[in-house]
């Protein structure tokens, strides 16, 4: 079983490379090239979950 560590630094990774993925189109965007299929998939599959349009910034914290 994972402790609370764990799986904090596995969801801290997770996220981290979601923000990698999400500077590099954007990178992509602002210099006018087509972006990588890879991020664009990944991007596509978060936008899918139930997650993908949540601003955790001005989510209450009940959530």
């Amino acid at each position: 079983m994972s402790t609370w560590e764990e799986i904090q630094e596995a969801r801290l990774a997770d996220v981290l490379e979601l923000q990698k993925v999400h500077k590099r189109l954007l990178a992509a965007k602002e210099q006018g090239t087509a972006p990588d299929p890879a991020d664009v998939e990944i991007a596509r599959s978060v936008a899918a979950t139930g997650y993908g349009g949540v601003d955790r910034i001005n989510a209450p914290d009940e959530y």
